[in-house]
């Protein structure tokens, strides 16, 4: 592999530019308006660069937009393990004409790009808004704040544009190129503004395919609330996984010695613990002291791939806390409660030795789009608003099942019990929303070359900061606008399937579902493929390891291993030969179903 790097000027604001036909060799030398320098960086196979002079060449760019933040730094290992696939399937030899060269798309204000923002010194979202005015550029506050304000949904989208226009203009005149974008999480909503305005805008780039994973949507949509509702969801949802399945369902009766379902013994734990009648020995002399702590431990369990096991088979355990739940808990516990603890400690927001890995920090301006439900909710222009959100969050809080914990800007910014007052710091960094584009989806036909091709949606149907409902949104969003669109829903899996859809066959060491179907997308030239006729079958449910309730991949075993802190692998604490009938049945279920299948294809044949 190899890799190349370049800076590319764009306006500091985009308002009256057209990112297809921006001049920046003009304005670099004229300094006329402000400007942006913004670092590229492309990784391609050292067989199949990206320039050649032939018009056989096919050229496949592939842009890599990340989420929380935009390093491109994050992305990096996507390309890589892209390309990786790619020799892989041997495809590199067999289509020696074509090209694919992996774009990492990185945000304005973050990483190498210039000027970039940081608060390397503080702990709390109202500090680091008084270090951005002071730091960015020390000796002016407005010209600090004009600087923050640029770093908008709306010109990271415009950037994207404009940097796609320059790879294309680079390798069109003398090769067929092909130009895919793939987005993750708030990646996701920035290309959905990208699309929405080139349409609004009359300023249409012709792509092939658009590739959103752990969708976020833009239209009229408050994403915070809607994290916070769905962890709950989502907890709900993870439990009656476990209650449907034969094995784990049948594993916990054994352990619970009852003939709860697995959400009602939740409901009950929840009330021993407020209740203050939970038995001591498995949970409160262990550091367990309430019922919030055991969720946080609980989301974190679900959230990681190779522990997602823990929640349920915890929730039994305490439930039944035997001599044998004792021993075992005494070791596992304290560790678990360490790494949750750490994840709520106070540290550095922007921490310096982050870098080149960085760009969270504008999250904080990015939140002017992403919360509120119209162009008047907004956090910087409407103090009730603020105050209302804080309240109504605290609220679903408290009264839900599981609960997201203290949001930190909520936390921090809270005068009293009803008296939530937004700094002017905090108020100051964050933009004002731009109505033209705001809340609006719009998408052109014509910024695709084809019709065979469009929108390739993933989700994970227990992510909760995208939830299943909102890329089922987005679906119907773009279907509404005759785009093509092919969502793919994928059973036991969190947020953004990319790094998690491993299947049965193939395990942890080999590429995901979602990259192996994306290489599909990304070669339906060469393949004669198109949306309808990808292969999906790796997304089935049987195929992916979603969750590993009996932890028979090695990875997830040895994870929990170390959960465990080497007490046992029997992490259920029970005796197996009591469930061995049931997991032979379901083989013999799958075998037979297997052998029917086979018996049809034949009589089709």
């Amino acid at each position: 592999m190899q890799a190349e790097c370049m800076y590319l000027t764009s306006p500091l604001e985009w308002n009256q530019f057209n990112p297809n036909t921006f001049d920046s060799q003009y304005y670099n030398s004229t300094k006329e308006i402000p400007l942006t320098d913004l670092h590229m960086k492309r990784v391609f196979l050292s067989s199949l660069p990206p320039i050649q002079n032939s018009s056989r060449e096919h050229i496949i760019n592939y842009w890599l937009v990340n989420g929380g933040g935009g390093s491109q730094y994050g992305m990096e290992q996507f390309g890589i393990t892209m390309l990786k696939e790619i020799v892989r399937n041997n495809y590199h030899n067999i289509y020696t004409n074509t090209h694919p060269i992996m774009y990492l798309f990185q945000y304005r204000g973050a990483g190498l790009s210039l000027p970039s923002i940081h608060c390397y010194t503080a702990t709390s979202w109202t500090d680091c808004a008084h270090e951005l005015i002071a730091t960015t550029v020390p000796s002016s506050p407005d010209q600090s704040l004009k600087i923050i304000h640029a770093m908008s949904n709306a010109n990271i989208a415009q950037d994207l544009q404009y940097q796609i226009q320059y790879a294309i203009n680079q390798s069109q005149s003398t090769n067929s190129t092909s130009t895919y974008i793939y987005g993750l999480s708030q990646g996701t909503g920035i290309i959905e503004t990208y699309l929405t305005i080139q349409s609004i805008k009359s300023q249409i780039q012709i792509i092939d395919g658009i590739i959103l994973d752990g969708v976020m949507s833009t239209k009229d949509s408050d994403i915070f609330q809607t994290q916070v509702n769905n962890l709950n969801h989502r907890f709900y949802l993870y439990l009656s996984k476990c209650q449907q399945d034969p094995l784990c369902s049948k594993a916990f009766s054994l352990v619970t010695g009852t003939n709860q379902d697995i959400i009602s013994v939740a409901l009950t734990l929840q009330t021993l613990f407020e209740t203050k009648l939970i038995n001591p020995l498995c949970t409160i002399n262990l550091g367990l002291d309430s019922w919030d702590l055991f969720t946080l431990i609980g989301h974190q369990g679900i959230e990681m791939m190779n522990v997602r096991p823990l929640t349920a088979i915890l929730i039994a355990r305490l439930y039944r806390c035997s001599v044998d739940d004792q021993r075992v808990l005494a070791r596992a516990l304290p560790f678990m409660i360490s790494i949750a603890q750490q994840s709520m400690a106070k540290s550095l927001i922007d921490p310096p030795q982050q870098y080149p890995n960085d760009g969270n920090i504008l999250s904080l301006t990015l939140w002017s789009d992403f919360i509120g439900f119209d162009i008047n909710e907004n956090i910087k222009t409407n103090a009730s608003f603020y105050n209302d959100f804080c309240i109504g969050s605290g609220v679903i809080n408290k009264y839900n099942l599981v609960r997201v914990g203290p949001i930190p800007v909520c936390d921090e910014t809270q005068i009293s019990t009803y008296n939530y007052t937004l700094p002017t710091a905090l108020k100051d960094v964050l933009y004002e929303r731009n109505p033209n584009y705001w809340g609006k989806f719009e998408v052109n036909q014509k910024s695709f070359r084809s019709q065979r091709t469009g929108i390739l949606l993933f989700n994970g149907d227990l992510d909760y900061n995208s939830p299943l409902s909102t890329a089922q949104q987005v679906e119907k969003l773009f279907q509404m606008k005759s785009i093509r669109t092919k969502l793919v829903q994928m059973k036991g899996l969190a947020h953004v399937t990319a790094v998690q859809s491993y299947t049965k066959q193939g395990g942890f060491h080999s590429a995901t579902c979602t990259e192996q179907i994306i290489l599909q997308y990304l070669y339906q030239q060469e393949l004669n493929v198109d949306l309808d006729t990808l292969n999906y079958t790796c997304s089935l449910k049987e195929n992916l390891i979603g969750i590993d309730w009996f932890y028979t991949d090695p990875v997830i075993n040895q994870t929990l291993y170390s959960v465990f802190m080497n007490t046992t692998t029997n992490y259920w604490g029970i005796n197996m030969t009591d469930i061995e009938p049931i997991i032979n049945a379901s083989n013999k279920f799958h075998t037979n179903s297997f052998l029917f299948f086979l018996l049809i294809l034949y009589i089709l044949s």
